[in-house]
């Protein structure tokens, strides 16, 4: 019992009295609880003795709290925790070495919120105490509840201590940053990219065989000049023969694999599985569009993939290696490459020198055409052309007042991360360069070969406490058309 309820169990006491006095039968109810008033009287009575005898004294209120904020020549510096060592200059001029208790130890508290401050505190160091016991001494214990709880007291002391103790929560180690617990998202922030669009732009075609026969009608029908009849045994009409032949696509794939710990996924406090997926699934994403910017089949890759940690995508480890998805298929730089379709655009981009680009492509020139770019040239390159900058030239769509732009002579824009800033001034990855460019793909040469789409299987290994994670995709990018086929040119040293 403590002192307050020492306090009600008397006045409760003096209350019943009252009622029973005043209904007559005053005798009958002393007699009937008298034992029990003297028992309830006598555990009052030693609650108050026990009070006065354990709990401290207040001193000095809450003006002598201000004896606990340091001062310097600048004002505040902060608030002297706990006890220590200090000299006091008597009136007689004489210094004397002697201890000055801290704001959480002084045995004397000022008022209430002081003395239950000291509380707080010193329950928060018992149960600190009780964590390193029981851990054998070892490690750092972690209150993190009881800290956040003494930290709100404090802030909820009286105003002028209150600026002192704020001004000394800063969060270093010592000087307040055990009482003030980090907070702790459960997301996970994920870096900016550029929104990936490219895989969908082209057509996907769905198979069920490990190698693909493409036919194609190389050489059509020839028409001629339709005789007259001028016999009876007129001249039978020339015949022409179509040419047909077929491209070879064989299937592959891209699979990521994940090993994570099965308690960590249980003891997470963020969904680790489900953004686990995500990232696998992302990581296809990424691998394919890069391939399909940048991959090249041949057997020594056009650029030097093994520095080429494109935008810090892949890291460092692994690069370059027979299982580097870059060598998954012909990419769109490559094939450029490969059927000569390639610009020096000297560094400056200009409707000219797209058009010079388009020309490239000859017939397909028209057709159904996109252009992919980096964002670096979509920012310093196309939204800056004098044709779409203005509105004097381009009406309320100039890039001026948009920062945007769509298209340039009917060819939609498409940004790629993957189309990188580092090239070297010839258009490949040296691992020396700072240059960007262009691809222009006819939309209708390529399709996507699809035997099965991004697929997540998770395993775990009883023996080991193991989940693999797995996401694999069966898909390639190919065009049916010959080798050397003018459908992608590619604008470089931008």
């Amino acid at each position: 019992m403590d002192r307050n309820e020492a306090l009600q169990t008397i006045a409760d006491l003096r209350n019943e009295q009252t009622k029973l006095m005043a209904r007559g039968d005053e005798l009958d109810a002393k007699n009937q609880q008298l034992t029990t008033k003297v028992d309830d009287l006598m555990a009052a009575q030693r609650a108050l003795s026990e009070v006065r005898t354990l709990a401290p004294e207040m001193h000095g209120g809450d003006r002598r709290l201000t004896e606990y904020v340091e001062r310097g020549p600048e004002g505040i510096k902060g608030v002297r925790w706990t006890a220590g060592d200090t000299h006091v200059t008597l009136p007689n001029g004489v210094s004397v070495k002697t201890t000055e208790y801290g704001l959480l130890d002084d045995p004397e508290p000022c008022n209430e919120w002081h003395q239950e401050l000291i509380k707080r505190y010193s329950f928060r160091n018992l149960a600190r105490a009780a964590q390193k016991m029981s851990g054998g001494g070892r490690g750092r214990a972690s209150t993190p509840n009881l800290d956040a709880d003494l930290y709100k007291h404090m802030l909820r002391g009286p105003g002028g201590l209150t600026t002192a103790m704020e001004k000394a929560f800063y969060d270093v180690a010592g000087s307040g940053a055990e009482w003030i617990p980090d907070q702790f998202i459960p997301d996970v922030y994920q870096e900016f990219q550029t929104p990936r669009r490219l895989r969908a732009l082209f057509p996907q075609v769905n198979v069920t065989g490990n190698t693909i026969l493409r036919p194609r009608l190389t050489v059509g029908g020839k028409p001629y000049i339709k005789s007259n009849i001028t016999t009876d045994d007129p001249a039978a009409y020339t015949a022409s023969t179509p040419t047909t032949a077929d491209t070879t696509i064989s299937m592959s794939g891209l699979a990521v694999h994940f090993v994570v710990d099965d308690a960590a996924m249980e003891d997470s406090a963020i969904a680790a599985a489900s953004i686990l997926r995500r990232e696998l699934l992302r990581a296809l994403e990424d691998g394919y569009e890069d391939a399909m910017v940048n991959g090249d089949s041949a057997a020594t890759h056009q650029d030097d993939i093994a520095q080429w940690n494109i935008r810090s995508r892949w890291g460092s480890a692994n690069l370059g290696g027979d299982a580097d998805h870059r060598r998954y298929f012909l990419g769109l730089r490559a094939n450029s490459y490969d059927a000569s379709t390639t610009t020096d655009l000297s560094g400056t981009m200009s409707v000219a020198n797209f058009a010079t680009l388009m020309a490239d492509l000859g017939e397909r020139g028209v057709g159904n055409l996109v252009a992919i770019t980096s964002p670096e040239a979509m920012v310093t390159d196309f939204l800056t052309l004098t044709q779409v900058l203005t509105v004097d030239q381009y009406g309320q769509a100039a890039t001026v007042l948009t920062g945007e732009l769509a298209q340039i002579l009917g060819v939609p824009l498409v940004m790629s991360r993957y189309m990188s800033n580092d090239l070297a001034a010839t258009g490949l990855y040296t691992a020396s360069g700072a240059t960007t460019g262009v691809v222009l793909a006819d939309l209708d040469a390529f399709q996507r070969y699809s035997k099965r789409g991004q697929t997540v299987e998770i395993d775990k290994d009883i023996k080991s406490g193991a989940v693999h994670m797995v996401a694999t995709l069966r898909e390639v990018f190919d065009s049916p058309d010959p080798a050397a086929t003018k459908n992608t040119a590619f604008g470089f040293n931008l």
